[in-house]
């Protein structure tokens, strides 16, 4: 990790992360573990950063207080960057301020949570911090396209969990087609036109599917789906008309629905930080929603792939 972090970042101690006192005399910040133990006098050292110094400054000044080498201190501000334990007071998420009360509450949770998963402090030169990540959680809005339980399961669920959505595509950074018919049934006839990042969510009874999402111009696509499908069953696209025809006649079971609700979000949230979740799909169904990822390749015959030079049809 190189100086500018340290320079650039102001530790603050996050409370929502306890420090823990295990039986074996190692210590813990939440459940992450320390590779050395620290001392009772480092770790008051440690809980007693307010963000009025940087990181730097602070391992100056830890090394004088607690009487231990520079990379003594440095490795326990790493530690808690990678915990959550510490937070940069410097550089809170700037959506912060707009949000209500639960939302702002649970911003140094969302950091935290960040910070462990995301951000990968064994490079050298993180330029990314967890505030950046929050924000760009926060620009993306969602536009949610289909009804019933399913749909608003994943609105409600969305919105408690701090998602933005709107109604207007032209605002949208992203559009979820939510189908009742049947999971692998596109319900929505002009999805092919979307340009826009689109993501398929359908359930039926007791199965589900997410995905694929589709990047127009470099991914698969639905059509591309709809084509595997009557590739494996030839008569796909008559059964395919019947499930249609009994859309609004049925559901998905209750606990299958919110499940599936949560999954979606997941999957949203790692696009949005940056994980390649395209040319998938996911599946699951009672009475273990186990889900699985499963291929979602272009097909050679649908078209959308045609410029790509390395795909082989």
């Amino acid at each position: 990790m190189d100086d500018s972090f340290f320079q650039r970042v102001y530790p603050q101690y996050n409370h929502r992360i306890p420090v823990i006192s295990r039986a074996d005399g190692s210590v813990e910040f939440g459940d992450y573990s320390l590779s050395k133990v620290p001392s009772s006098k480092s770790v008051e050292w440690f809980m007693s950063l307010d963000g009025s110094r940087s990181a730097k400054q602070a391992s100056i000044e830890g090394c004088e207080q607690i009487g231990v080498p520079r990379q003594v201190v440095t490795r326990l501000l790493i530690d808690g960057f990678e915990s959550g334990a510490l937070v940069d007071s410097r550089t809170p998420p700037r959506t912060a301020r707009w949000r209500n009360g639960t939302d702002r509450d649970r911003t140094h949770t969302d950091i935290a949570c960040a910070q462990k998963h995301v951000i990968d402090y064994r490079d050298k030169f993180p330029h990314q911090d967890a505030a950046e990540i929050i924000d760009h959680r926060s620009a993306v809005q969602i536009e949610l396209v289909g009804q019933g339980p399913l749909a608003e399961a994943i609105y409600q669920l969305g919105r408690d969990s701090g998602f933005e959505f709107t109604q207007q595509r032209s605002c949208a950074s992203v559009v979820v087609f939510v189908s009742r018919a049947h999971p692998r049934v596109f319900e929505h006839a002009n999805s092919h036109l979307c340009s826009l990042p689109h993501l398929h969510v359908g359930s039926r009874l007791d199965s589900t599917q997410i995905g694929p999402l589709v990047i127009p111009g470099e991914s698969s696509c639905f059509r591309c789906a709809q084509l595997h499908h009557r590739d494996s069953s030839p008569d796909w696209m008559g059964v395919d008309l019947q499930w249609r025809h009994h859309a609004n006649s049925g559901e998905s079971d209750s606990i299958l629905t919110y499940q599936t609700a949560a999954y979606t979000l997941l999957l949203l949230r790692h696009w949005m930080d940056g994980m390649a979740i395209t040319n998938t799909a996911w599946i699951a169904s009672l009475p273990w929603l186990h889900f699985r990822a499963q291929p979602a390749l272009p097909h050679p015959l649908c078209g959308c792939q045609f410029h790509a030079s390395d795909f082989a049809g």
